[in-house]
């Protein structure tokens, strides 16, 4: 079995969770897995296996291995919202219509604000420069669309969402391991998609707005954490904590019906409600958690009534379309089974 094993926590505390991770690396078919727990700042528990890719060659998965995360990087980016409205630069309930009339129909966009856009109900489809009206202002959950909340960023403060992290955060926290990728480098994992016979990466600009954020488990991690500390990081208060208070409470319109997930920045916000249907989240995680999945698999939990965060990363697209993968039931397993490896610690 190819599989590197680095653990620093007791070897048995996670066992059930790296089991479970390297079964399901093997039932999408990626090539390459990750999995990285925090606890009380500090990291109780890491695993790397497999390698970049499947061809002859391919460097080994190990903690400077970057990951596509794919929506993951939303969180991201709405946190440069965030520092935006902090900074009074943006307010939460700007219209979309403020920032976009020059490139779309006002009227379409009409009522629908920066909270609609953050919290997936604005009822709109975007297609290069023409918008439609799909559903009713704040009563459905629609896809995400970070490459609009880019724009109005940009427009409102002059400056790319990786300018605005790269400055912020990145370059003082000294995070080199994460960054929108415009050229190929050895630490980069492949994808490995199940519709094509050769592996890919997906290369890109810099602006911040596309999907090619890598990002290795531990940065993620880190993210992770320094969103459970409001700012601090090793014991500094790095940002102010009002930020991460918008970013991971519950920010949805009351208009959205009760039955559906709530969101904060783009996280998905577990409230307590049981009544919810809240999807992406695993039934045994504690209120107050939130979380974030990419397309590949990757994934950041964050569970503050344990002080904890669990990331996973994996390098698999399309294993749904080709293999039958369920990837809602198996975040959910995963959720449950990080819930009860922490309660049992």
């Amino acid at each position: 079995m190819d599989l590197e094993m680095n653990i620093t926590f007791n070897k048995d505390a996670f066992k059930d969770l790296t089991l479970y991770t390297e079964k399901v690396r093997r039932d999408m078919n990626a090539s390459g897995s990750a999995l990285v727990i925090m606890k009380d700042n500090k990291i109780v528990h890491e695993w790397y296996s497999g390698r970049h890719h499947y061809e002859q060659g391919a460097i080994q998965i190990n903690s400077n291995s970057r990951f596509n995360v794919y929506s993951v990087r939303v969180t991201y980016i709405g946190f440069a919202i965030a520092l935006a409205i902090y900074e009074g630069l943006l307010n939460l309930d700007d219209k979309l219509s403020d920032y976009l009339d020059d490139e779309y129909n006002k009227d379409i966009l009409g009522e629908a604000t920066i909270r609609h856009l953050l919290t997936r109900c604005t009822g709109l489809k975007f297609e290069n420069r023409t918008v439609y009206r799909v559903f009713d202002l704040g009563t459905n959950i629609e896809g995400k669309r970070p490459e609009i909340l880019a724009k109005i960023l940009y427009k409102a403060t002059g400056m790319t969402v990786n300018e605005v992290l790269s400055n912020r955060v990145f370059k003082p926290l000294n995070w080199t391991n994460t960054g929108w990728v415009t050229e190929g480098n050895n630490n980069l994992v492949c994808d490995i998609d199940t519709l094509k016979n050769y592996p890919t990466l997906r290369i890109g600009s810099n602006i911040g707005d596309e999907r090619n954020l890598y990002v290795s488990a531990k940065e993620l991690a880190f993210w992770g954490n320094l969103h459970l500390n409001k700012g601090i990081f090793e014991n500094r208060s790095i940002l102010p904590q009002e930020i991460f208070e918008l970013t991971t409470t519950v920010q949805s319109p009351n208009s959205l019906p009760h039955q559906l997930p709530k969101f904060g920045f783009l996280w998905w916000v577990k409230d307590g409600d049981i009544s919810v249907d809240y999807n992406e989240l695993g039934s045994e995680l504690p209120a107050g958690s939130y979380q974030i999945l990419g397309a590949s698999g990757c994934s950041c939990t964050v569970i503050p009534e344990y002080n904890a965060v669990a990331v996973r990363m994996y390098n698999s697209l399309n294993a749904y379309e080709k293999l039958g993968f369920d990837f809602i039931k198996d975040i959910q397993m995963f959720d449950n089974l990080v819930s009860s490896n922490l309660k049992n610690l």
